[in-house]
């Protein structure tokens, strides 16, 4: 039993007396057996790197990661053993950071590969180190974490403000190419190439255009800030509106399908990068004729009340003249009448008609005829039928709905 209590005591003291057994130098001797064989924990760092999958095959080249990793780890060992830094080495981090940020890595891969370094390092250290050794390393199990701590600290912050730096030059960019886009007045060939190799489109490939509403951009921005910022869609303010261009591929989510839920309109489809401002210009025209939008349209929805405010400029009487039969409708007639109307112009056919308003095909008829008495339009007369539409367009018409 007094052997037991000798033991324990001496036990805790190769613990609690650190100044007597776990001197500096016997630490320093420790981790410089491990610098000695440098290569070796690369090597053995590299092959653990490469079974994990961290990064995506091809993100960071080999030579790339065998040079990092040694200048990571004669960081860390030197830190680690207390020796002063040279300049070069103080600047470690900021290297690793500002590569990996320029190389498009995940910040979870970076930070998961230097914690790796760790369990390099340590399992390395500890595989050198003989029995009686254990109480040194238990001394400066702080220090070591410490170190790697303040060294994924520093990598992280470089990493992130390299980061924002590139997605700040790469929106400035992107916004100069935008602005010759869409304000020059005349675009030659050779512009159009030099703002699509700006932009990573093609110049002659097919477009989603979206403009919206003044009243809906801060909504739009920030709900389509990631792709905004990785340039997947190209966003630029254009007059009181915001401008959203997206090159159709076969893949990826429709830039339409994407803004649906904000006030606006949109061309669904646009051929070459050069058809672009038009589609832009035309759309934003369109939508100061409609400010009370609160949904997303396409342009051949808003056309119609454009060329009806046009057309009363030059019409005399419209739409006056037509809209003064319908007034001596009943109310609940005339919401009726307009529905059945409205339905006919899209489909063209009676029996669908019928359907969509869910009444028999001879309401439908009836429907027709009271819109005519009242108007004097048969819509089943192509001529009339335009102006049956442009009628039901009229900010005056609008104004009754």
């Amino acid at each position: 039993m007094h052997n037991d209590h000798r033991q324990a005591v001496s036990a805790n003291n190769v613990f609690s007396q650190g100044g007597n057994i776990t001197t500096g130098a016997s630490w320093q001797t420790i981790v410089q057996r491990v610098a000695d064989d440098l290569e070796s924990i690369v090597e053995e760092f590299l092959t653990e790197l490469h079974g994990r999958g961290v990064y995506e095959d091809g993100q960071v080249e080999s030579t790339d990661l065998r040079h990092t990793a040694i200048e990571t780890f004669r960081y860390l060992l030197d830190r680690i053993m207390g020796k002063p830094l040279t300049e070069h080495q103080q600047h470690a981090a900021r290297r690793l950071g500002v590569r990996r940020a320029r190389q498009k890595v995940q910040i979870e891969d970076l930070m998961a590969a230097i914690r790796l370094d760790f369990v390099v390092l340590w399992r390395r250290i500890r595989a050198t180190m003989a029995p009686d050794e254990l109480p040194v390393l238990v001394d400066h199990t702080e220090t070591m974490l410490t170190t790697i701590e303040r060294y994924i600290r520093e990598v992280q912050l470089e990493f992130l403000a390299e980061t924002a730096r590139i997605a700040r030059d790469a929106r400035l960019a992107t916004e100069r190419h935008m602005a010759r886009l869409l304000n020059t007045s005349q675009l030659t060939p050779a512009s159009l190439e030099v703002i699509a190799q700006g932009l990573s489109v093609q110049v002659n490939a097919e477009f989603e255009v979206v403009v919206i509403n003044e009243s809906a951009v801060l909504e739009v921005q920030e709900a389509l800030a990631e792709p905004l910022a990785a340039g997947k869609i190209l966003g630029y303010p254009y007059r009181s509106g915001y401008c959203l261009i997206q090159q159709r591929t076969s893949h990826g989510a429709s830039l339409v399908r994407l803004s649906h839920n904000y006030a606006g309109a949109y061309v669904p489809r646009t051929t070459g990068l050069e058809a672009v401002p038009n589609a832009v210009a035309a759309l934003t025209r369109l939508l100061e004729y409609q400010p009370e939008l609160n949904e997303l349209v396409s342009i051949e929805t808003l056309w119609p009340t454009a060329i009806s405010d046009t057309l009363s400029s030059l019409l005399p009487g419209f739409p006056d003249s037509f809209l003064a039969g319908l007034k001596h409708l009943p109310p609940g007639e005339l919401d009726d009448v307009i529905t059945t109307i409205s339905q006919f112009l899209e489909t063209g056919s009676i029996k669908d008609t019928a359907v969509r308003v869910d009444r028999h095909r001879n309401t439908v008829i009836n429907r027709l005829r009271s819109f005519e008495a009242a108007t004097g339009l048969d819509v089943k007369i192509p001529r009339d039928a335009v102006l049956a539409a442009l009628v039901l367009a009229s900010p005056k018409m609008q104004m009754h709905n």
